[in-house]
């Protein structure tokens, strides 16, 4: 009788330390939720390294590091800026943008213009086939800034992959291109290999920097480039 009493005091015991420590991991884990910092689930991970919010906890780590380093990247707004954080975070969503930014420098000669507030959207429907952009009018300084400003959208390997990306964007992105015609621009990428850049003209840099605002919001990379 008296072992079956000791027995049941040792499990009440065990249960009693056992429900202190989950709900102290619960009241860790709503506090690293609210705080939403690297430090905070940092932290949490190492206090609780067996519990079963250490994945969730870990992505959330991963993803917040990757937008600082991305705000930074962007506020630099350097190459060098660009390339640190794509060596940091090659498969990051916003590793295609930093590409984008880097073969801007090249284009333009400058830092990568940054995007602008959303304006409003385009009308829906689909674009058409690739077209060379006209050349400028010396007689006629309005039509001279016509399409002065392009978004790229994508550099590529071979002219086809490009035209190939050109359809699947306007697939999926009809609203926002509608209207608007493709310019593959043909030039040379790292190391002397040639490389086609997929741009969309645009009438006005804010035109084309609300179109940027646009796309970005829904995951898209794009930068605005006066070429």
């Amino acid at each position: 009788m008296r072992i079956a009493r000791l027995s049941a005091i040792f499990l009440s015991v065990a249960m009693l330390v056992l429900m202190s420590g989950c709900s102290h991991e619960s009241r860790d884990w709503q506090a690293a939720q609210s705080a939403n910092t690297i430090e905070a689930y940092e932290a949490f991970v190492t206090e609780h390294p067996k519990s079963a919010h250490l994945g969730d906890a870990q992505a959330r780590v991963e993803q917040l590091t990757e937008d600082r380093d991305w705000q930074r990247a962007s506020t630099t707004d350097t190459v060098d800026a660009y390339r640190q954080f794509l060596a940091a975070h090659p498969q990051a969503k916003s590793a295609q943008e930093a590409r984008i930014r880097i073969e801007n420098f090249g284009l333009n000669g400058g830092a990568a213009a940054p995007a602008a507030p959303a304006a409003q959207a385009f009308a829906a429907g689909p674009a058409m086939a690739p077209v060379s952009p006209a050349p400028p009018s010396t007689s006629h300084p309005q039509q001279e800034q016509a399409h002065a400003y392009r978004v790229q959208l994508g550099a590529f390997s071979t002219q086809a992959k490009a035209e190939r990306q050109w359809h699947k964007l306007t697939a999926h992105y009809g609203k926002e291109l509608h209207g608007l015609e493709p310019d593959i621009e043909r030039g040379k990428g790292a190391k002397g290999r040639h490389v086609f850049r997929l741009k969309a003209q645009l009438p006005s840099e804010a035109k084309a920097r609300a179109l940027c605002a646009q796309l970005q919001k829904r995951g898209q990379a794009c930068v605005v480039a006066k070429h």
